[in-house]
């Protein structure tokens, strides 16, 4: 699979593992992708016209995925977008369903986000 050419997956986790692993599968399924280790990062990286996907970590210093997912909801990012938590958290899991965004345990299974991430890719 490849990624439309104007259209990257951002992946944003402060763990620096769990961030280049995802880089390094998006990467070899041809996914164009960029990562950044906090939300401060991500607004002074991303090109918001180009998010085609998101994958936002829940528990990072600062600001969480959920609240970085709500300020761009709020900016009209409508990305599709995972956040992932290494806790199961009915909370956060209803604050994912409200924002448009599905909830995955951390790591994900490579399966089922590579399929999210395709199914949103391939829509125009």
């Amino acid at each position: 699979m490849s990624t439309p050419s104007n259209r990257l997956v951002y992946v944003v986790d402060d763990d620096d593992s769990v961030r280049e692993s995802m880089l390094v599968l998006l990467d070899a399924e041809g996914i164009a992708a960029d990562g950044f280790a906090c939300a401060r990062d991500f607004h002074a990286g991303a090109d918001l016209q180009r998010a085609g996907f998101l994958i936002l970590d829940v528990h990072m210093p600062e600001t969480s995925g959920v609240e970085l997912l709500e300020e761009l909801r709020r900016k009209g990012v409508g990305a599709p977008a995972v956040i992932m938590s290494g806790r199961g958290d009915h909370a956060i899991g209803e604050a994912a369903k409200r924002l448009g965004a599905t909830m995955l345990a951390k790591p994900p299974d490579d399966d089922i986000l590579m399929d999210l991430i395709a199914a949103a890719l391939a829509r125009p």
